[in-house]
């Protein structure tokens, strides 16, 4: 007698639209870790973030999930520049296999601006992220970009129910108009993006040279040219835009860009629009082109204006900049980069400026330019510290390389003073104006990055404000001495315009002190906030 057939076991019923959707909104609130995955050029690069999930109340409306990362992030950049994103969440509540679960969610992010939204943010990634919590404790959320991903595809799996046959969970939203850009969106995306490559925060150090020798042409003759003025910002600012973009370039083939693992955005490790795939080397290229003739052509009208001289200026600038990272000199990789970019854009641009004003370089022009130039360089300088390991690897030996990060925080202050101590000297001796020490207004800027270089020359991230207090000490220094030869110009005296310039000038110092104290603070906090968490 034969034993009787067992029916085999019903396969388990596909999940209901309704089932999903209260599994996924539970699943998400289960989340504290996500990873988000974006487009950089051809690759994708993923990194783990904090989620913050937002549910409707209605359990049928697509629900929001939350990031949040600090303004410098480059991966902010990449979602502004690129918005099609893919999140990865994982939980195991009870630590076995069979309970892990994990959620595959495909959609659009944007960066948060509206500032009701953003507290709805906040809130949101407050939950899981212990850099979100303390930020917010000491009022400096300020400092965060938050991301709104909005899902187009959901899909929701458990491992043991998986194994067992059960279909997973899956919302499915598709797109519509609504989740396209506008083209103003577009626009800005792009305009991002090119403030990028030409490293837009660097463009000070031009521009405050050609402010600087206008000034000083104004102080020998009492007048000023203003359409030439302007004509010779644009070239410099141009000149400098062509040979950084030059200097992404080389050091994409020398590989100094793509080995940095500490690059700081804004100060270090290039733009990194290649590595970041932001942008490609053809368009680079063209940039670069497109810069360089534009500065090519507002000296060559110079020249046929009557200031042949120019060109000289143009063209040397041009040259140190090529040969700064490039063949055959490579300057940087001797140790020379800082003094090169130093006359290019400090004495260069002053003298070149004031030579286009005046048709001469006067001898309070050419003292002018060299405290300027000297600032100049200690950017360089500070800027070399986070690139150091990556540098010393391709045989790129700047200035820190070949000093070691100890040494080279010691020799910070001595810059910054041979600077100060060149202007004072150049007072003291009669070839500048007693006016023009107000370009010692910057100096308590670099005491301030003196301090923080000798105690974290050797952490990257916590050096930031070093950089930043450099790049304000620069500009506030070279500023603060174009006012003092304008004001030695108009012949001294209680002059209102000047004074109320000069009291904008102190003021707009004391809020870049008090901003990048805030940002020092916060990495601070924010680097104790992780360890305790």
């Amino acid at each position: 007698m034969s034993e009787p057939t067992q029916a085999a076991p019903a396969a388990p019923a596909p999940t209901s639209t309704e089932e999903s959707q209260l599994r996924i909104r539970a699943a998400l609130l289960a989340a504290t870790r996500v990873a988000v995955g974006t487009h950089a050029g051809e690759e994708v690069r993923v990194r783990m973030m904090h989620p913050g999930p937002w549910l409707p109340d209605d359990p049928a409306a697509r629900p929001i999930v939350y990031l949040a990362s600090m303004k410098t992030d480059p991966k902010i950049r990449e979602m502004s520049s690129r918005p099609e994103v893919a999140l990865l969440l994982h939980e195991s509540p009870t630590g076995e296999e069979h309970t892990s679960w994990e959620m595959e969610l495909t959609g659009r992010a944007e960066i948060v601006r509206d500032p009701a939204e953003r507290e709805r943010a906040k809130q949101a990634t407050m939950r899981t992220s212990s850099i979100v919590r303390y930020l917010d404790s000491v009022g400096q959320t300020d400092l965060l970009s938050f991301v709104r991903v909005t899902p187009r595809f959901m899909k929701h799996r458990v491992f043991g129910e998986i194994v067992a046959g059960r279909p997973p969970s899956i919302l499915d939203f598709g797109s519509d108009a609504a989740d396209r850009p506008s083209d103003r969106a577009l626009m800005a995306r792009r305009l991002g993006t090119w403030k990028e490559i030409v490293r837009w925060p660097t463009l000070t150090a031009s521009a405050a040279s050609v402010v600087v020798g206008v000034a000083a042409a104004f102080a020998v003759t009492g007048a000023v040219n203003w359409g030439w003025a302007f004509l010779t910002l644009i070239a410099a600012v141009a000149l400098q835009a062509c040979t950084n973009i030059k200097n992404d370039l080389d050091d994409q083939l020398t590989g100094a860009d793509d080995r940095n693992r500490t690059p700081i955005l804004g100060f270090t490790g290039g733009s990194r629009v290649l590595q970041r795939g932001l942008a490609t080397r053809g368009e680079l290229l063209v940039a670069m082109l497109g810069f360089g003739l534009l500065s090519t052509a507002i000296g060559a009208y110079f020249a046929i204006a009557g200031r042949a001289g120019v060109l000289l200026f143009g063209l040397a600038g041009l040259l140190i900049g090529f040969i700064y990272t490039g063949p055959p000199l490579r300057l940087a990789n001797r140790g020379l980069g800082e003094l090169a970019v130093a006359l290019a854009f400090g004495v260069g641009v002053v003298c070149g400026t004031t030579y286009v004003q005046v048709g001469s370089i006067p001898m309070l022009a050419l003292a002018a330019s060299i405290p300027v130039s000297i600032l100049v360089a200690l950017i360089l300088f500070i800027n070399g510290f986070q690139d150091a390991a990556s540098d010393d690897e391709v045989s790129k030996r700047t200035m820190v390389v070949r000093l070691g990060l100890l040494r080279a925080s010691r020799m910070y202050p001595v810059i910054a003073a041979i600077a100060g101590l060149t202007l004072v000297g150049f007072v003291i001796a009669g070839t500048l104006p007693p006016l023009a020490l107000l370009g010692l207004a910057g100096f308590p800027l670099f005491a301030k990055a003196t301090m923080v270089a000798r105690r974290s020359f050797d952490h990257p991230v916590e050096l930031v404000p070093a950089n930043a207090y450099t790049v304000v000490g620069h500009l506030a220094s070279a500023l603060a001495l174009a006012v003092g030869l304008v004001w030695a110009g108009l012949g001294g005296g209680m002059n209102a315009e000047v004074l109320t310039v000069a009291a904008f000038g102190v003021l707009l110092i004391l809020y870049y002190n008090h901003s990048i104290g805030r940002l020092a603070s916060a990495f601070y906090g924010v680097r104790d906030a992780v360890a305790k968490s």
